[in-house]
C-alpha cells in the first residue's frame, strides 16, 4: 500500500490482501489466495530495487473479470487454488530494469509492458519471456535466457 506506511502487511511484511483483490463488484467479499513463492519473489523484488515500494496494478482476478479485460484464459492471476501472477509497477523504475532485476531473482515469468511488468512463478509454458508492444505480444522461447537481449531485438535496438 501507502510506502511510508510502517505497518506490516496482512499478506507479507510489504503486501496486502486488498491490493490483490479482484476489482469486479462479484468478488468483493471473495477470499484473496496469493502464492506464498509469489509474494517472497515480490519481497525480493523490492529489496533488490532498494525497498521502494511495489504498486500492484492487478492481482487475483476471476474468470469473468479475467474474460472482460482481454486477459488469456488460463491466466495466472486466477486463483487455482492461489493466485500466481501480479503485474506490477514501481515509481521512477522503468519496465525492463524492473524485469532485469526479477530476472535475477529467479523462477519468475516476464511479461513487460510500457507502464508495468507481469510477474508469475508457474513453469515457464509456453514463453519464460514476453513483451507487450502495441497491442502485440511478442513471446520469447523458453530456452531463451536473456531478458535484455530479447527485449532489444523486440524493440528494435
Amino acid at each position: 500500500m501507502d510506502g511510508n506506511n510502517k505497518s506490516l502487511g496482512n499478506l507479507s511484511t510489504n503486501f496486502w490482501k486488498s491490493e490483490f483483490r479482484c476489482p469486479c463488484k462479484k468478488c468483493r467479499r471473495k477470499k484473496v489466495r496469493v502464492s506464498n513463492l509469489l509474494l517472497f519473489k515480490l519481497e525480493m523484488l523490492r529489496m533488490a530495487l532498494g525497498n521502494k515500494p511495489i504498486i500492484i496494478n492487478s492481482g487475483n482476478r476471476c474468470p469473468e473479470y479475467n474474460a472482460s479485460i482481454g486477459g488469456y484464459p488460463n491466466s495466472a492471476h486466477i486463483p487455482n487454488p492461489d493466485g500466481e501472477a501480479a503485474d506490477i509497477k514501481i515509481r521512477e523504475i522503468k519496465p525492463i530494469d524492473i524485469g532485469l532485476a526479477a530476472e535475477k531473482i529467479g523462477g519468475l515469468r516476464i511479461g513487460i509492458a510500457r507502464t508495468y511488468v507481469h510477474l508469475d512463478v508457474r513453469p515457464p509454458a509456453p514463453s519464460k519471456y514476453w513483451i507487450y508492444l502495441n497491442k502485440i505480444i511478442y513471446s520469447g522461447s523458453i530456452e531463451n535466457n536473456d531478458l535484455l537481449k530479447f527485449y532489444q531485438i523486440i524493440k528494435g535496438k
